[in-house]
């Protein structure tokens, strides 16, 4: 689990959003902007949700949080943020020559000299 600080609050999320909340904010802030994201949370071993504000001139901090609860499972939420439009894409993601495919073209051209 880690601990975000933000606005003078602490909330309490898995490394998963964490980590990913830092790429994205990151990356929006590198772009000038400001955004807001909902990121799940746990509130007093309920899951909760959060609304930030995240990206330029807004600060976050994560670091890590001692629990002896099991961590919940948000790892759909955090694939939901890495979906996210501004969130980096690395080359590995992006398609390649082989993953390209054109099928069942038909060019009707009517080419007259």
């Amino acid at each position: 689990m880690k601990l975000v600080s933000y606005a003078a609050q602490q909330l309490v999320t898995t490394d998963d959003v964490a980590e990913v909340l830092v790429t994205l904010a990151a990356a929006i802030a590198n772009e000038g902007e400001s955004e807001a994201l909902e990121i799940p949370i746990v509130v007093d071993g309920r899951v909760e949700t959060a609304e930030l504000i995240v990206g330029l001139g807004n600060d976050l901090l994560v670091g890590p949080t001692a629990s002896a609860d099991v961590d919940p499972d948000f790892s759909e939420q955090a694939a939901a943020l890495r979906a996210h439009h501004r969130y980096p894409r690395s080359h590995d993601d992006e398609p390649g020559d082989d993953d390209w495919s054109i099928t069942a073209v038909d060019l009707d051209l009517d080419v007259r000299p």
